[in-house]
């Protein structure tokens, strides 16, 4: 399945804690970069400090925005080093995989390939703050899903200059329904925000990607 994650934030937490402190132990010898164990590392420490202060007795609407936004730009990290030194690798046993938190690996052949559909990405103000983005069919100009995608992985980044590719846009989020809601800060009112999005298949495999919007947020 392509969201792999626990659901509430207590429960991912805890994941990720965990997947962290595993993949920093056994990094040398799974054959994975200490860059990307070391990154993944501070990256979680900074996701459980901002996940503490947003539910604590003093959190506001501004920290759980922050959370939220740590929360899934080290989910998006999680997903490339699984697809990119854990996938694939023999290094990383069944056994291993559990002690991560994952499944044991799907040796089955992949059923789909990843989707040849690329959507057309809609993004309009819908309050203050926010933005809606819908991948719209191109092939129907509707807003379904084209028979090759099981959800739509949206992308964005808060900069003031077009990103040259949208796998530049760090910060991720994987939804099987086709509209997503962008909360941001009061202090990034008047910002350029740039959003693009692609299919996935069931694998987490992405087809092309949408042409990259610009918005400001309102």
């Amino acid at each position: 399945m392509a969201d792999f994650f626990p659901k509430r934030d207590a429960d991912l937490v805890e994941w990720l804690k965990n997947f962290s402190a595993v993949l920093s132990e056994h990094a040398e010898e799974w054959g994975i970069p200490a860059q990307a164990a070391s990154g993944l590392a501070a990256e979680t420490a900074a996701y459980v400090s901002a996940y503490e202060a947003a539910v604590g007795e003093n959190g506001t609407r501004a920290l759980v925005v922050e959370k939220n936004e740590k929360r899934n730009a080290l989910k998006a990290n999680v997903r490339t080093i699984k697809n990119k030194h854990i996938n694939y690798n023999d290094a990383v046993t069944d056994p291993n995989r559990e002690r991560l938190g994952l499944s044991a690996r799907d040796r089955k052949a992949t059923l789909k390939p990843p989707p040849v559909s690329r959507p057309v990405l809609e993004i309009v103000p819908t309050n203050n703050r926010q933005h809606t983005g819908t991948a719209i069919n191109q092939a129907t100009g509707t807003k379904t899903k084209p028979e090759d995608a099981y959800g739509v992985r949206y992308v964005w980044e808060i900069q003031d200059t077009p990103p040259a590719k949208a796998d530049d846009l760090r910060h991720s989020v994987f939804r099987r329904k086709v509209s997503e809601v962008f909360d941001h800060r009061e202090e990034d009112r008047g910002k350029k925000v740039f959003y693009a999005a692609c299919y996935e298949n069931a694998k987490g495999e992405g087809g092309p990607w949408s042409d990259i919007v610009e918005a400001v947020i309102p």
